[in-house]
Parts: structure tokens; C-alpha cells; sequence
């Protein structure tokens, strides 16, 4: 293990990092500004860092720690053109092709170059590379000395990956191509922007001290639109909207659409929406002092807004009720009256408020003298990361450090919204926040901002967060998976699909690894110190730190863990009664498994002979009822065919009687006609003798056959008793 996490105990000690140190040495003894910045950039294993002094983009590949020979090598990245002002962070776009270099005075776009070689470096593993460099929107800041630079953020909706989108102090949000890096393709008016133009740029503008500014933008999932005529709509690919949610300094948040399309009129047209409502309603409106906000990817979205006080609300995005409709058209301000006469109109949303965290900026610490807690009023603005791993996790950076935050409740909530389980509602659970690095550990103590956040993965069992202080030093902490649901931890019960579960799970509320993990929660945490080196500390300043970190010891880690203890002590006396119990209850049931045995051993034989006396009784039966059969009146089925057979004969024989009874009543006919003529003229036709005798022959056959007939029906009707 000790060599896998080899390279982030040496990082310091790597000659990047000592040139950083050496080359940046004289800004810290200038006035540190107040908010923290983003020079440092990890994407896989390599890094990217940003050398202030020499206006150079540095990159160095993480695995390389490993090799004794390439342990100190990296790569220089030097900008054509490069920025004359101050850089305030670094952004990647999602293809990585390009590199968004801004401060608040302009955005340059550096261009990365091609890799190839054995180890896939930068154009073959040269140790200085010149990269092209653009400037965007360079006519629009020299022109607008007083305009800052608040945010940049590449526009996910580009089929290039080439489109950045800028944010700026006069309440613009500008879209540009770096093909046309000075030409807006899309303008959206977030407000008034009228200034005074003679103010300087360092100093807050009225409108930004009455918070009508806009502070911090981030774009959320993409909406489809519906077009007002319908009649080729399936012919075409739906249209898409990217929205951008911006908040401002007042607190108040709106939705800006916005598309990458040729022809955008109908999408212009649609204007902006909000303030959107915030449910439940705050007379402070949930602070008045924002200065950041993210969107998390989650069906509802999750929106996350920070204030300069240390304080984060997270808000489900969704369809607003009627109720809320009527409430939100009456407090609209800002929102276009236009209409797109291509589209329409969107749904309104509003944000439901799920629960407010306040961060601790500096450490509490208790006065000697009277052991009241020190109020600090320390305030910074907060940069909000969105962690690339977990989506349900981001973390802050300031100018008094570092703090994770996992929301374990954005999971139960998309399954409630995808399924529709209208009838289970998800448990209310608590984000886990974690103080990981205090720079401004005392009131007292200085600022020291952070100047970059980057997460690594995949060189380790664990991901570890890497934070770059002011004084261009690297700490690197772990992110413990166990303290997240996602992750499995010693006290998770295995999955296994052969293992029976045991029945007392179904009579608990939840698991008891869940009851001790939620009695191991920790609400303060001890960060790690990491304040500027030359800041002098008082022995009465050690000694409240040093008191602070034993009551926290005391409270969050021994008393919880006493309890958790206690209550796995507690289980472990139940589950032993249960299981002498059980022992018992099985000793039982063994006598009782041994009688039931014997009786059953008894009833087998018993019914081995009950089906050999039935199968006696069964042939016995059988020889009875076959006697019976034979006495019994009743026909068989021979004599009752040779019925069926009589009565076919005696049906014949009545035909045959008709037709003799007709023959012999023509003959009678036959006779009185010839008696009634005796002396014709014309000589009758006569039989001759041949002929007579034959018929006479074959008449009385046919009467010897009828004669038999009958004898044989007479003796028939005699033998069945008819």
C-alpha cells in the first residue's frame, strides 16, 4: 500500500512544485486577495497547474512518481499570447481540447496540443511546448474598463465542444465561438447595466453592494420546447434549450435559456424566468450575500446556493403549483413579457428549500478568561466544485480552506421521482459535511485562500483530493468511500444471494450497521492546518486550537464512539440471549424432530398395512361385484347388439309385409279385371310355360325364405324373452 500511494506523499518534494514555490515566492508577501481560485486542474493522472509568475500552464503526469527516472519530469505549456492580467482559475472544456484561462479582467482560450509518443505526452514529450493561444471578447473588456469577468463555463449544448459562455459584473451573459472569438452568437440581459463607467474595477459598484448583480451561474439539464405549430414537428429533431441558472447578490435566482442554433429569434424571445419562488418562504430570502451557485445533475435537479457567510441551501428544481404560478407571475421583476411565437411558454419552477448547512470558516474556539465561544464575522466568498465521481457530492474552497459536502438524500429522491412513489416519501436525512483543510484556523489568523482543487482516481484504492494552499503547496486527503452510502465499509452487511437473512432484520427499523453509522456521525470535524508559514502563533492561540481539537476529540469521535460501544455491547447481550434462547428452542425441536420421527416410522408401517388390507378388500370387492354382474337381469352388451339386430329384422320384415299386401292386392285386381273380360277380340299377352314355372319357382323361394324368417324371429323372441 505504501507504494501505490507513493506519489501523493512526494508531490511537495517534486521539482514542479519547488519551482512553483520558488517562482511565486513574492506574491506572498503581497496582500492576499479574499476568494480562493482554480490554478489546478486533474483530469485521469495527470495534473495541470498554472505558474502565476510566468504566465505557463504545467502539467505533470501523476504515474511518473513511481520512476526514479521520470519522477521530476513534466512539461511546460507556453501561451502565444499570453494574459497580462490576473488569473483567477483554469477550465477545461468536455473534450479537453481546450483550456479557458480567466481572471476578472479577460478570458484567454489556450488550444492543447496533440499527443503522441510512448508515453502519450505532449508532442512527443518536449519539455516546452508552445500552444496557440486566443483571446475572447478582448475588444469588449478594453473597451469596458470597469466590467469584470465573474464566471466562465464551456457551453454543454456545443456540438464542437468550442463555445464558452462568459458571465459578466454588468449583467450579461454572453455566448462566443472561438471562430468568432470577439462576436457574440447569443446576449442574454440579466438586468439593468447601467454603471458608472469612472469607478475602478477593484471597487464594488452600487448595484453590486445592493445585490442586483449577478454573482455565478451553471447550466442545468437540457429542456425540450414545444412548437406552436405542430403540423411537421415529428419531421424535425425536438428543439433543445440549455438552461443557465443564475444567481444574483441579493439571493434571488433566475433561469436564462439559451441555444447554440443559427436562428435563435424564437429562443430569444423567451426571455428570462424568475426571480424564482423559494419554498418555505424567508423574510432574508435565504440570505442576501450569494456568491455562488452549482447544479447538480439529479432528476429534479438539485441547486446549491452559497453565500459569503458559510451558508449552503439545497433546493429541488420543480414544476410549479397553481398556487405558486400566481405567486411567482406577482413577484416577477425581471422576466421578458415577449413571447416566442415559434414555442410555447415554459413551465414555471420554483425552488423547494430541502435543508440549509452552515459552514465553520474558521475554527470555534472558546475565550480563556470566560469561556464563551469567540464570534468571528469572517466572511468569503465560496467557490462551489461538483465532484466528477459521486454525483451526489461537491466541495467548497474559500479563503479559510476546504469542506466536502454529500447530499446521501439525492439518490432516494430520483428513485421516488422515477418510479412515482407517490406513496413513500424518502426519509428526511442530513447532508454529511466535512472540514478537510483550515487555512484561517483563528479569528485572528490571516487569510490564505485556496488556489486549486483537483480529484484523483483510479492510482489508488480510494479517490484523494488534491488542494493547492496559497503558499503553492500540495495536501492531499482521502475521501473515505465508507462514510458515503455508495461505498461498502467494515460495517455494511454482505450481499451475498446465498446467505439466509436473519428474521430479526424484519422486526428492526433499519440495520444496525445504519444505527451505528448514524451514531458515529460526526457534526464537526477536525480539519487539517494549513495556514501560511510565516503566520506567528501566540502559545494562548496554540492552546485554544489544542483545546478546541480535544473537546472535539472528546465529543464527536470518544463520546460517539463510547455510545457506539455501548450500543454494540448492548446488541452483543441481546443477540447472546437470542442465541441461548435459540440453542434451547433448537434442543426442543431436535426432541421434537426425534417423536415426530417415531410416530411417523409408526404411521408408515400402520399404512403399509392398511393398503395392503385395502388392496385384499379392493379385489374382493372386484370378485363381488363381478357375480353380481353375472346374475343381474340385465343384458350384456352381445345380446344387446343382437336386440339391435331383431329390431332391424322385425323393421323389415313389416316393410316386406306392406309389399306383399300390395302384390297380392294387385293380383286380386289383376283377376277381377281378367274375370270381367272374358271373350276379348284381341288376344291377351300370355306367359309361356318356361316362364311360369321359373316364376313359380322363384315365389316359392321367396315364401320358403319368408317362412324361415319368421321361424327364425319367433325362436329369437322365445330365447331373449321378448
Amino acid at each position: 500500500m505504501a507504494g501505490v500511494d507513493n506519489w501523493r506523499t512526494c508531490l511537495n518534494d517534486l521539482k514542479i512544485f519547488k519551482q512553483l514555490r520558488e517562482n511565486n515566492c513574492t506574491d506572498s508577501n503581497q496582500k492576499k486577495k479574499l476568494h480562493s481560485k482554480s490554478l489546478l486542474q486533474v483530469l485521469d493522472s495527470d495534473l495541470y497547474v498554472w505558474d502565476t509568475y510566468d504566465a505557463q500552464l504545467l502539467n505533470y503526469n501523476l504515474k511518473n512518481s513511481d520512476s526514479s527516472e521520470k519522477k521530476n519530469r513534466f512539461q511546460i505549456l507556453l501561451c502565444t499570447d499570453p494574459p497580462r492580467f490576473d488569473i483567477d482559475g483554469i477550465e477545461f472544456n468536455h473534450c479537453k481540447s481546450f483550456l479557458a484561462i480567466w481572471g476578472s479582467s479577460g478570458v484567454m482560450v489556450m488550444e492543447m496540443p496533440q499527443r503522441w509518443g510512448k508515453y502519450s505526452e505532449f508532442e512527443g514529450g518536449k519539455p516546452t511546448v508552445t500552444c496557440k493561444t486566443t483571446g475572447v471578447a478582448e475588444h469588449y473588456f478594453t473597451s469596458h474598463k470597469s466590467v469584470q469577468l465573474l464566471q466562465v463555463a464551456w457551453h454543454p449544448g456545443s456540438e464542437t465542444d468550442s463555445h464558452l459562455t462568459l458571465l459578466t459584473s454588468d449583467n450579461l451573459l454572453s455566448t462566443y465561438d472561438l471562430n468568432e472569438p470577439d462576436v457574440p452568437i447569443h446576449v442574454v440581459k440579466l438586468g439593468d447595466a447601467a454603471q458608472d463607467l469612472t469607478d475602478s474595477p477593484t471597487k464594488p459598484s452600487y448595484r453590486a453592494a445592493l445585490g442586483d448583480v449577478a454573482a455565478s451561474l451553471d447550466f442545468g439539464p437540457p429542456v425540450e420546447l414545444r412548437r406552436k405549430n405542430r403540423r411537421h414537428s415529428t419531421l424535425a429533431a425536438p428543439d433543445v434549450v440549455w438552461p443557465a441558472y443564475i444567481v444574483y447578490g441579493n439571493g434571488d435566482v433566475v433561469i436564462a435559456y439559451t441555444d447554440l442554433s443559427p436562428d435563435p429569434s424564437g429562443i430569444q424571445k423567451l426571455g428570462l424566468q424568475g426571480p424564482l419562488v423559494m419554498y418555505p418562504p424567508a423574510e432574508d430570502n435565504y440570505g442576501v450575500d450569494a456568491c455562488s451557485v452549482a447544479v447538480l445533475g439529479s432528476s429534479p435537479p438539485v441547486l446549491v446556493i452559497g453565500t459569503r457567510d458559510g451558508k449552503l441551501h439545497h433546493c429541488l428544481v420543480m414544476q410549479s403549483s397553481l398556487e405558486d404560478t400566481t405567486l411567482q407571475s406577482e413577484s416577477q421583476s425581471v422576466v421578458s413579457t415577449d413571447t416566442s411565437v415559434l414555442y410555447d411558454a415554459l413551465d414555471d419552477v420554483s425552488l423547494y428549500v430541502y435543508e440549509s448547512v452552515e459552514l465553520e470558516l474558521s475554527l470555534t474556539t472558546s475565550c480563556l478568561s470566560t469561556d464563551e465561544f469567540v464570534e468571528d464575522t469572517f466572511t468569503c466568498p465560496i467557490r462551489i466544485i461538483k465532484d466528477p465521481i459521486a454525483p451526489d457530492r461537491y466541495h467548497c474552497s474559500h479563503a479559510a480552506g476546504v469542506h466536502s459536502v454529500v447530499l446521501p438524500w439525492i439518490q432516494e429522491y430520483n428513485k421516488f421521482f422515477s418510479e412515482n412513489q407517490r406513496d413513500c416519501v424518502p426519509e428526511q436525512e442530513d447532508c454529511i459535511v466535512e472540514h478537510l483543510i483550515c487555512t484561517k484556523p483563528l479569528p485572528s489568523s490571516p487569510v490564505a485562500p485556496v488556489h486549486g482543487l483537483g480529484l484523483v482516481k483510479g492510482l489508488s484504492v480510494e479517490p484523494y483530493l488534491l488542494t493547492l494552499t496559497s503558499d503553492y503547496e500540495v495536501v492531499s486527503l482521502p475521501l473515505c468511500p465508507s462514510r458515503y452510502r455508495d461505498s461498502s465499509g467494515p460495517l455494511q452487511s454482505d450481499d451475498d444471494p446465498t446467505a439466509i437473512e436473519s428474521p430479526l432484520r424484519k422486526f428492526s427499523k433499519e440495520p444496525f450497521d445504519v444505527y451505528i453509522k448514524k451514531i458515529l456521525q460526526r457534526n464537526v470535524t477536525n480539519p487539517k492546518l494549513k495556514f501560511d508559514k510565516k503566520t506567528e502563533i501566540s502559545q494562548q492561540e496554540c492552546f485554544q486550537l489544542l483545546t478546541r481539537t480535544t473537546q472535539v476529540f472528546r465529543e464527536e469521535y470518544l463520546q460517539k464512539q463510547e455510545h457506539a460501544h455501548q450500543e454494540i455491547q448492548k446488541r452483543m447481550r441481546v443477540l447472546r440471549n437470542l442465541r441461548t434462547q435459540q440453542e434451547e428452542d433448537l434442543r426442543n425441536l431436535e426432541e421434537a424432530r426425534n417423536r415426530v420421527r417415531d410416530t411417523a416410522e409408526n404411521l408408515a408401517t400402520k399404512y403399509s398395512d392398511c393398503q395392503d388390507r385395502q388392496e385384499e378388500i379392493l379385489q374382493r370387492i372386484e370378485e363381488v361385484m363381478r357375480r353380481l354382474q353375472e346374475r343381474m337381469p340385465s343384458m350384456s352388451e352381445a345380446e344387446r347388439g343382437m336386440k339391435r339386430d331383431l329390431e332391424a329384422m322385425e323393421e323389415k320384415l313389416e316393410v316386406y309385409k306392406r309389399s306383399v299386401k300390395q302384390l297380392k292386392i294387385k293380383q286380386d285386381y289383376q283377376r277381377r279385371e281378367i274375370s270381367q273380360t272374358p271373350n276379348r277380340m284381341v288376344s291377351s299377352p300370355s306367359l309361356k310355360s318356361g316362364q311360369l314355372k321359373q316364376l313359380r319357382e322363384v315365389l316359392q323361394q321367396e315364401g320358403d325364405d319368408l317362412g324361415n324368417l319368421l321361424k327364425r324371429v319367433t325362436s329369437l323372441k322365445l330365447e331373449a324373452g321378448v
